[in-house]
């Protein structure tokens, strides 16, 4: 299974069930080392489940969430949705790429640079006139991997998402 390419393709409701699992490993496993033990105790499946749900139920234009399969099984996902700052009335809004997740013994192989790949275009799609996204502060592959891409660091947030310190990047 690992030495297949992945494909890229929107995600289904069908679809909730592994994106929640993956997700929520991701928090629970890739995220343990740059979290706190009470955050990472405070991640519940069925949050995830509900969550995913949801937002894949209700998608809208400007939005889509995005997975990396390899036969049968969802690998990876990033979610591109229009960011919560105001609309600009002379042009776009701002894009916000989040949940950018892959399964943990598979990172590394190139399931995320094609995952970023399809938001882009996407994001080109969509005419976005500008491209933000977080990550955790502590979290230098992710960092490393995102600055690679082109993304600049534009913010800094010692407070973070739930306590958890986060920095903003800004597609250069």
């Amino acid at each position: 299974m690992t030495s297949d390419i992945p494909t890229i393709e929107s995600a289904t409701l069908d679809d909730c069930d592994a994106i929640a699992n993956l997700h929520f490993l991701s928090h629970t496993v890739s995220f343990a080392p740059f979290a706190s033990e009470q955050w990472l105790d405070s991640r519940r499946l069925d949050d995830y489940l509900s969550r995913w749900r949801k937002t894949l139920s209700s998608a809208a234009g400007g939005e889509s969430t995005l997975i990396a399969r390899i036969p049968g099984v969802v690998v990876g996902m990033v979610r591109v949705a229009r960011s919560n700052g105001p609309a600009s009335d002379s042009g776009p809004v701002t894009a916000e790429l989040t949940g950018m997740h892959v399964s943990p013994d598979l990172t590394g192989r190139g399931i995320g640079k094609l995952l970023m790949q399809r938001s882009l275009d996407f994001i080109h799609e969509q005419n976005f006139s500008r491209v933000v996204l977080g990550v955790i502060a502590a979290n230098t592959g992710a960092r490393r991997f995102y600055e690679l891409h082109g993304w600049v660091l534009v913010e800094e947030h010692p407070d973070g998402v739930e306590g958890v310190p986060v920095v903003v990047y800004e597609l250069a």
